[in-house]
């Protein structure tokens, strides 16, 4: 391979981002807004309108968008500051080897998320074509389609924002003239509330996607020219981004009466137009999974090169979907999600609050191997994580959103043990004089 090809390649996984290579706010935003634009969010906007009426879906989705952009415009600035992705990120409050922790259970749980996402694609796909008269076999569209998202992600979020240069305008222009046309038609009046959900939960199955991608801001951010340029480009990209296709699909729903939005775009005479557009839409966002999971398995496992890790992460996402296993996978997904979430409160607690110099490169290099604080406040996070969802304890409930709470809790644990070991520490210190 060539040094031009390796440049390319290089997705700086464990450096920070040198100054050639970063991008303005507005290719930080496409990005996000990129990911955020696929095909789940036009779905979850389904389920949310078979769950509650349609205002209440509207309130539901901006809160959620708002507090996941809130978090990662604050995980985008501590991205910008370090300039190194979040595993390297976590270092600074789990030690070296704590980072390959996060780094490994980061890479594990995305592949999950790329079969799950990967698997949906294929599905959406075969469904899309057969309407319009071609015939394509699952495993076609699923290979078909990985590879594109695998090629995307072997060059790193330098290839995510190209691609989101053209994913961006034609999912913004799929938008708007499906708005534009279903508002033609005869309102179909008020859904029929089959599933009640409180707004707790709507609230929270609006996040549910996207907050892992919420606390992995640092592998986009670090790319940012300025600090500026990375916390917009974040929180732009997350309130519009995760919230412009749910709001989609609840107009969509309200005005055709289906929450089959292959249907509705057919219906629409959007056919082929929706199928162009879906694919790079959904595209983008599961290249996504990739670039971050393999930046989390290439600093648990530095020795294997990072491209290396793209392409096994797709064959073994590949063979999951294929085989039937994504349906078995998600309890553990849920669970990875559980755990990975509240991470992000010990570095938030970190930075904002105690010492924002532990997160320069010079530092995360001299880290120790463990950081015990650190470790532990993250343990608890996912504790009261766990204990608060509805998927594995559900004990009590604090804000009804479970990776919140786990978030909350760790970043008031690291903060009370450091300030609690700071000032024993004095108390010796003052002992011994």
């Amino acid at each position: 391979m060539s040094d031009s090809n390796n440049s390319k390649m290089d997705d700086f996984e464990l450096v920070p981002v040198p100054d050639s290579a970063k991008r303005s706010w507005w290719v930080i935003s496409l990005i996000w807004l990129a990911i955020g634009i696929d095909i789940s969010g036009l779905f979850l906007g389904a389920i949310l309108s078979e769950g509650m009426a349609i205002h209440d879906a509207l309130i539901a989705t901006f809160v959620g968008s708002s507090i996941l952009a809130v978090l990662a415009m604050l995980c985008a600035n501590i991205g910008f500051q370090a300039g190194v992705s979040t595993p390297l990120v976590s270092t600074a409050v789990f030690g070296r080897n704590g980072g390959k922790i996060l780094g490994l259970i980061t890479g594990v749980s995305l592949v999950g998320w790329f079969a799950f996402q990967t698997d949906f694609f294929a599905l959406i796909l075969v469904e899309a074509l057969g309407k319009s008269g071609f015939e394509v076999s699952h495993f076609t569209a699923l290979v078909g389609g990985g590879l594109l998202m695998m090629v995307t992600a072997i060059y790193g979020v330098r290839a995510l924002g190209k691609l989101s240069t053209w994913s961006v305008p034609l999912m913004v222009t799929l938008i708007t003239v499906g708005l534009y046309m279903a508002a033609g038609m005869e309102s179909m009046g008020e859904a029929e509330i089959v599933a009640p959900m409180s707004m707790g939960e709507a609230i929270s199955f609006v996040m549910s996607i996207w907050i892992l991608a919420a606390v992995a801001a640092p592998d986009i951010a670090r790319y940012a020219k300025t600090r500026k340029d990375a916390i917009l480009g974040a929180g732009f990209g997350f309130l519009l981004g995760n919230s412009a296709t749910i709001v989609v699909a609840l107009l969509l729903t309200h005005l055709t009466g289906t929450d089959n939005l292959v249907e509705v775009f057919f219906t629409l005479g959007l056919g082929m137009m929706a199928i162009i557009i879906l694919v790079f839409a959904q595209w983008t966002t599961n290249s996504s999974n990739l670039v971050s999971g393999a930046l989390g398995m290439a600093v648990a496992l530095p020795r294997v090169p990072r491209p290396v890790w793209v392409v096994l992460m797709t064959v073994v996402g590949l063979a999951i979907a294929q085989f039937g296993m994504v349906d078995k996978f998600t309890a553990f997904l849920t669970l990875l999600g559980v755990t990975i979430a509240p991470s992000a409160g010990v570095y938030l607690a970190q930075y904002y609050f105690i010492d924002k110099n532990e997160f320069n490169f010079e530092r995360i290099e001299q880290a120790p191997a463990w950081l015990v604080k650190g470790l532990v406040a993250w343990a608890f996070g996912s504790a009261i994580s766990a204990c608060t969802a509805g998927e594995f304890f559900n004990l009590f409930s604090l804000t009804s959103i479970s990776a919140i709470d786990g978030i909350l809790a760790s970043f008031v644990a690291y903060f009370v043990l450091v300030k609690v070991g700071a000032t024993q520490k004095k108390k010796e210190i003052a002992g011994v004089n």
